[in-house]
């Protein structure tokens, strides 16, 4: 992972980090307006409409079965993620001693170029497609490298996934090293430079998963990161607020049903009724609660009207 990569990742991070927080500042201030509508009768002609759901919302809990499987779903896309960044963190890595991961970035090993005949002549068919995900070895010893292994090695930075097709077996220009000229099957030359083997990260013997490279590609991209992060907070948000939302409803429905069997009064006075704004007294009336509202319950508005004709 180079610098430049480094500093995207912690910005991102950092970016992220913000707008979870700003973005759970607004959903909390939106359910805080949600409540204070159903709290003044806006949402009672769909509380009545839905009030054997809610009851039942209210009487059946949430399973453990449901509970796992949250966390299952959550546990996942943390996996993912996590799987992600460390492929990111250790693309440059050498292959010690156990598996490791590269993504294909390019197609230079995607098919057989006509000019290089030697594939042909030695059956070489490990080819490896555009993003696939391939599963690199422990580098055996310089002097086991054979003529046609395939190997990932570092360029500035870069990591290339080509054959060796030709070895330079130490000589009088390097007494102690091999040059090894590696060369992609759908490249018509040679690499331009020879390799050392200290540039070599990984061996491949033939294990991969095609086109998964694409996906992990896109979720190493700042976009991915926001796409994860949305997603859980989503995963994690939702479920919060509907619980908010629901209980709200569900006291709403009580103090409505208790009203409806009250009643007026015997002296046909209005008892202790819901608070219902005069905007939402259409659906207050159509659910069949005929009290009037008291003039405290009146709009702001139409106090202001009467107070102004007084003056006049």
């Amino acid at each position: 992972m180079t610098d430049f990569e480094k500093y995207v990742l912690v910005l991102c991070v950092i970016v992220m980090a913000i707008f979870v927080i700003l973005f759970s500042v607004f959903l909390g201030y939106i359910v805080k307006l949600l409540i204070q509508v159903i709290r003044l009768g806006g949402e009672d002609k769909k509380i009545l409409k839905e009030a054997k759901t809610l009851k039942k919302r209210k009487e059946k809990k949430r399973g453990v079965c449901g509970k796992i499987l949250s966390a299952f779903v959550c546990l996942l896309l943390c996996g993912v993620f996590a799987f992600t960044v460390y492929l990111n963190v250790t693309e440059l890595d050498k292959t010690n001693g156990h598996l490791s991961w590269k993504v294909v970035k390019s197609g230079s090993m995607s098919y057989k170029a006509p000019e290089n005949k030697y594939l042909v002549e030695n059956g070489l068919d490990d080819q490896i497609q555009t993003f696939d995900l391939i599963v690199t070895e422990k580098l055996p010893d310089e002097f086991d490298l054979k003529l046609y292994d395939i190997v990932v090695y570092e360029v500035d930075g870069d990591m290339i996934i080509h054959r060796i097709v030709k070895i330079e077996e130490p000589n009088e220009k390097h007494p102690d090293k091999r040059y090894f000229l590696l060369q992609g099957d759908a490249v018509k030359n040679p690499d331009q430079f020879p390799v050392y083997y200290s540039q070599m990260r990984g061996i491949y013997r033939g294990k991969r998963v095609p086109f998964v490279g694409s996906f992990i590609t896109f979720m190493q991209s700042p976009a991915g990161y926001l796409c994860m992060i949305l997603i859980l907070f989503a995963f994690i948000a939702t479920p919060i607020m509907e619980k908010k939302i629901d209980k709200e409803m569900q006291k709403r429905l009580a103090l409505l049903e208790k009203e409806k069997s009250c009643g007026a009064g015997a002296n046909g006075q209005a008892g202790k009724q819901p608070q219902v704004y005069a905007a939402y007294m259409p659906a207050y009336y159509f659910a069949g609660y005929y009290v009037m509202p008291t003039v405290a319950q009146q709009p702001q508005r139409q106090n202001n009207e009467q107070k102004k004709k007084k003056k006049k």
